[in-house]
């Protein structure tokens, strides 16, 4: 990821729609389907996320970036500078692992996944979102260094083959993906797009509300089609 987007995270991902939107929507699944134990944010970002962890108990970041990692301190929370396919944790620690959108800025998203897999305790559960839908590649992808986009299927071979059994596999970003395929085309056409567009608050609102609306929706059933994808997978007791 370019290190100057980070700021740009920052600065928005408290309020912006889509983080509160996939906020709200990991959380849920975390209160649906994790038991107990610490929690391990992988690849946490600018802290976005890892903050509203530390409601559920012991929560703690890691990323590779120490631009990252010196926005977490900045809002004083508990980080280590580490890479994802090594992390400095005895195996079977976590109840819980959060990896969104992670696993497709590696090369290796299976191997990485068998590294979440080896902190997790046994029944503990990993909670993965990431973009869907190759035909959908933009300069958003090229912008975020990411090496694919997912269908419910390679998803679902990628957490198996790491040794996790998927609990739940949905497609979400489901009411707004006409919206998303627009902003694409657009996108291709300029050869510009972050998706970190700075909208007048109403908008902002609008679309947070559309997206928070899938979260019951998810729990429930697994939508058949979205701009991203959201996996709750549990290591086999």
């Amino acid at each position: 990821m370019e290190t100057e987007l980070f700021s740009r995270f920052f600065a928005v991902e408290d309020q912006h729609w889509w983080f509160v939107g996939r906020r709200r929507i990991v959380l849920d699944q975390l209160t649906a389907h994790w038991v107990h134990g610490p929690l391990l944010d992988l690849g946490c970002g600018t802290g976005g996320v890892l903050k509203h962890l530390l409601r559920y108990g012991p929560a703690v970041g890691v990323d590779p970036s120490p631009e990252a990692v010196g926005y977490c301190r900045r809002r004083g929370l508990p980080v280590a500078l580490a890479s994802g396919d090594c992390l400095p944790f005895a195996d079977a620690t976590f109840g819980a692992v959060l990896a969104l959108d992670v696993i497709e800025h590696v090369d290796d998203d299976v191997g990485l996944l068998r590294e979440a897999r080896r902190v997790l305790r046994p029944g503990g559960v990993v909670i993965i979102t990431v973009p869907a839908l190759p035909w959908l590649w933009s300069s958003h992808d090229d912008v975020n260094h990411h090496r694919r986009r997912y269908l419910r299927g390679t998803l679902a071979r990628a957490v198996r083959a790491a040794g996790l059994e998927p609990c739940k596999i949905s497609y979400y970003n489901a009411l707004l993906l006409p919206l998303a395929v627009t902003r694409k085309v657009l996108h291709r056409l300029n050869g510009t797009g972050d998706h970190l567009e700075t909208l007048p608050g109403p908008a902002n609102a609008l679309l947070r509300g559309v997206l928070t609306a899938e979260r019951p929706l998810i729990r429930r059933w697994d939508l058949p089609l979205g701009a991203s994808l959201v996996c709750t997978a549990r290591r086999p007791a």
